[in-house]
């Protein structure tokens, strides 16, 4: 179906035109002294449509000032960040742009990464800021920044940096206050070094400690007594007190409010414990809730409420739906625990597929509240698709402003929505979503195709189970009719499929979805390149030898992860791809691994050997050495061989080794292979001190 969006009806509808900027000035555009509003936008971390009371009513969580926020303006049931993931939505709010189009293209950023926000990029801060704004932001920042190292050198290698070669005397460069901002207040992420605050271009401190393997988090420097139960209360408490200061001054205010919950660490303070039917996950939830309600009681006791313009959403969805990742914490490490949507009976992502990470809705379908007493009917509800992009130009509208070509390419203005102007048609032409491991999808209308087999976030269903299983490689869904996209229908629309493809290479290569004049993309987004990649790694080769079928014993007391069989696929006569969950793998986190292979006869052998992976950025290792020794009853061994690996060296590559040893005509009936795992990952790696993964593949006897 052709949309009925065209480049004069959009400008029409937006107001941008230059008689409806004319025009707009009355009925839109704020005037320059008294009825700017302030601004104040909250952003939860990992929060699901499922997890709010008023969005399910299913929810085992009391969300009452969530609640009272959308009977007080209107929520929006169709809204969308614009990635599944944190820095990538992140991005997209402050600059209007789709993530993919910067340098990177899929995944967060790590520690000490340089800034994802290119230097130059008008942002949505910076453009309040040239209209007279305050500008602060109190939180999770996660869009990265420039440190030094102790030679005085901007960090270039950051991948596996813990804070030991940083030198934290000195002010770090391209943080928030270079991208907007007049002040900030916070962290980097919670959940990675260096375990501190950060004020403007510099950090509250000098951190000089290991954090402990007992707190959560990735290892890495910390400020001596770090406390993660007190990050979020300090953030509340600094937010409140500048809306206090700020009511006092002339100036209008944006606050960007990044909340570091309920995201990993699971940390709920005391007063918020056991008020939710959902665990500590639900309690955190319950404490977010409270936050809000706090902001709400502040704008009230400083007379802001009518001429505040306020916006409540997440970055993206929950990963709850298997009770692993951000939800569930078990209380000590604060990480999660198996089974929490069955335990609770609370499902974060309510009726939509999929969960944080995923291409599918559960993904990327997130609350959206919007409050404006002055402009927006309480108690209004809407089904208009917006996407956390579009704050940048519907806050320009405000003022009557048409965003020059160079920014807020992917930025609609939805302030027609909000003040409920009559409209043709929708607003966005289509909205692109990006998933964890860079899958594209794009949504028009009824119609939402993906461009991954899987689910794009590995682990509700990975690209590599997914062809293993002979899924397609485009899933094509109608949401009016399948909104838990369970029926593809790729192969009966193809008409529809090659529309969608065609559109969304011309926003790729136009640098913009939005009208105006094509610009340029900062990366080279490629929307095929996650099917190109899975395809290049996910192959597997059949092999020949005595031992195809005979049955193979674990023999230590570890868990078998990701094969789809146990050991069995030891010896089903398929050697494994490079991709450690293409179900042909045997792995053991943190451990050793030891087999009892049975040839079921004596037999006469010449060769043994078995394939590892080594896959660093996985936390994936070769084995330090396997020992092979053969035995004609299973009792007695003897001729065995031990084959050591070489020295371990930092790379980034995935790559499968064979650990080969020759017997020369040896009689034997039993086989027993025992590989000594890395188990601890050294020190020089981003995951330092954690459990280290081996990973075996085919046993083939010749």
């Amino acid at each position: 179906m052709k949309s009925n969006i065209t480049r004069r009806n959009f400008l029409r509808i937006t107001g941008l035109t230059a008689a409806g900027i004319i025009a707009g000035s009355h009925r839109y555009a704020a005037k320059e002294t008294g009825s700017r509003p302030n601004i104040i936008f909250i952003l939860a971390d990992d929060l699901g449509y499922g997890d709010i009371g008023c969005l399910n009513s299913e929810s085992k969580i009391p969300t009452p000032n969530l609640d009272k926020l959308a009977s007080q303006g209107m929520t929006f049931t169709d809204a969308h960040s614009s990635s599944s993931l944190c820095s990538p939505t992140r991005y997209g709010i402050l600059t209007g742009r789709y993530s993919w189009r910067s340098r990177r293209q899929g995944g967060a950023l790590w520690s000490f990464d340089p800034p994802l926000i290119e230097e130059g990029r008008l942002t949505f801060p910076q453009y309040l800021k040239n209209k007279g704004y305050h500008t602060a932001c109190f939180g999770k920042w996660h869009l990265g920044m420039n440190w030094h190292d102790k030679e005085g050198n901007i960090l270039e290698n950051t991948g596996s940096e813990k804070g030991w070669n940083i030198d934290f005397s000195r002010p770090l460069k391209n943080g928030p206050t270079s991208r907007g901002f007049d002040y900030f207040f916070g962290t980097d992420a919670p959940n990675y070094p260096p375990y501190c605050y950060i004020e403007n271009d510099r950090t509250i401190g000098i951190p000089t400690e290991a954090k402990p393997t007992s707190m959560y988090g990735v290892p890495g420097i910390m400020l001596k007594d770090w406390d993660l139960y007190k990050v979020l209360p300090e953030i509340e408490k600094r937010a409140v007190n500048y809306i206090n200061r700020e009511s006092k001054s002339d100036n209008s205010f944006f606050l960007y409010l990044p909340l570091t919950a309920p995201h990993t660490p699971i940390v709920p303070i005391e007063e918020h414990l056991g008020k939710s039917q959902a665990g500590l996950y639900g309690d955190f939830v319950h404490q977010v809730d409270a936050i809000v309600g706090n902001i709400l009681k502040t704008l009230d006791q400083n007379n802001l409420t009518e001429n505040t313009l306020l916006i409540f959403t997440s970055d993206n969805g929950s990963p709850n739906i298997d009770g692993f990742g951000s939800p569930s914490a078990d209380g000590s490490y604060m990480e999660g625990e198996k089974g929490y949507g069955i335990k609770y009976g609370h499902n974060s992502s309510y009726i939509f597929r999929g969960k944080k990470a995923d291409v599918w809705e559960g993904g990327h379908r997130i609350p959206f509240f919007v409050r404006w007493p002055d402009r927006i009917k309480a108690g209004s509800k809407t089904d208009e698709v917006v996407c956390l992009t579009d704050l940048f130009a519907t806050c320009a509208a405000i003022f009557g402003d048409k965003l020059p070509d160079s920014a807020g390419e992917d930025s609609y203005n939805i302030l027609p929505v909000l003040t409920g102007e009559r409209i043709n048609g929708k607003l966005r032409e289509a909205t692109v979503h990006l998933s964890g491991d860079g899958s594209f999808s794009i949504r028009q209308g009824k119609w939402k195709m993906e461009i991954t087999p899987g689910s794009g976030g590995g682990g509700t269903l990975s690209a590599q189970t997914a062809m293993r299983n002979g899924l397609p490689m485009i899933q094509l869904y109608n949401l009016e009719e399948d909104i838990g996209e369970k029926n593809n229908l790729f192969d009966k629309y193809p008409d529809v499929v090659f529309r969608l493809t065609k559109l969304l290479e011309k926003y790729v290569k136009n640098g913009r979805s939005t009208p105006g004049t094509p610009q340029k993309n900062t990366g080279e987004p490629d929307i095929w390149r996650s099917l190109n990649v899975r395809n290049e790694k996910f192959s597997t080769n059949k092999v020949e030898h005595i031992a195809i079928g005979k049955k193979v014993k674990l023999l230590n007391d570890v868990e078998l992860k990701f094969s789809k069989d146990g050991a069995n696929v030891l010896t089903d006569g398929i050697r494994a791809s490079s991709w450690f969950d293409d179900g042909y793998w045997t792995a053991v986190e943190g451990g050793d691994m030891e087999y009892l292979l049975d040839l079921g006869e004596i037999k006469q052998i010449n060769n043994v050997s078995a394939g590892f992976l080594e896959a660093q950025s996985y936390w994936i290792f070769y084995p330090k050495n396997v020992e092979l020794s053969l035995s004609l009853d299973g009792k007695s061994f003897s001729n065995s061989q031990i084959i050591k690996r070489t020295a371990l060296k930092e790379n980034d590559i995935r790559e499968i080794k064979n650990f080969s040893a020759s017997f020369k005509n040896k009689k034997c009936r039993y086989i027993k292979m025992k590989a000594v795992g890395q188990k601890i990952c050294p020190q020089w790696h981003k995951g330092a001190g954690g459990k280290a993964w081996v990973c075996a593949d085919e046993i083939i006897v010749e």
